[in-house]
């Protein structure tokens, strides 16, 4: 989003707060009396801000502001979360660095807040109620306790990139073990680390999930 001036930026907090609560942009009137300026002045700062691509603004109608930042809709959305690719529940997948879309979703589902969203594949987890297709909420932090459920990027000895998992997470010392949920464990064998040879980073703790479709095949 743009670098404003205090008083643009006071008006596209307001905008946004007021689509966010109402799912309407405000009236001039409304801008005017929020930020105590006339209407004049809220005008003024309204063809600055689409000027710099931020909003459009439709003739002949009192709330014709439109958004057009959806970026920043999104940063001001509590109930908006970004869904970033697969998280693996079996084999380590590649870690996504792109954002899929994003969700309108209950910030209550989640203990603690989630920061974004992942789409599971595999079923190591099964036993934790986590399938393939889950949406599992991650809470971004870098530490964990021994036996709670967190993502993690371990890193691939062949290729130096990042690969994610979602595990159970025990460690003693430079020793990190990655257990799986599933009684069939020769499938599922712990993943073991040690730290002093392979990187291997918490991304963040698993915070709840929301199943869209028990049928969602595992690809």
């Amino acid at each position: 989003m743009h670098k404003l001036p205090a008083r643009q930026q006071d008006l596209m907090d307001f905008i946004l707060r007021r689509a966010r609560e109402s799912g309407l942009p405000p009236t001039r009137g409304d801008i005017a009396a929020a930020l105590g300026i006339t209407r004049q002045t809220a005008d003024q700062h309204l063809r600055a801000l689409a000027a710099k691509g931020l909003i459009e603004l439709l003739p002949d109608t009192s709330r014709g502001i439109r958004i057009l930042d959806a970026d920043a809709l999104a940063a001001n959305d509590p109930w908006r979360l970004p869904l970033v690719g697969r998280i693996a529940a079996g084999s380590p997948v590649l870690a996504p660095d792109h954002i899929e879309e994003q969700l309108r979703v209950d910030p209550a589902l989640f203990q603690p807040r989630a920061d974004f969203l992942y789409r599971v594949q595999g079923r190591s987890m099964e036993r934790a109620h986590i399938l393939p297709g889950d949406l599992v909420g991650i809470h971004q932090q870098a530490t964990a306790r021994s036996n709670q459920i967190v993502a993690v990027a371990i890193e691939d000895r062949l290729t130096g990139e990042p690969t994610l998992t979602l595990k159970r997470y025990r460690q003693q010392g430079q020793m990190i073990t990655l257990l799986s949920e599933n009684d069939d464990q020769q499938t599922y064998a712990p993943i073991v680390i040690d730290l002093g040879r392979q990187r291997c980073e918490i991304v963040g703790l698993f915070a709840g999930l929301i199943r869209l479709n028990r049928d969602t095949p595992e690809s």
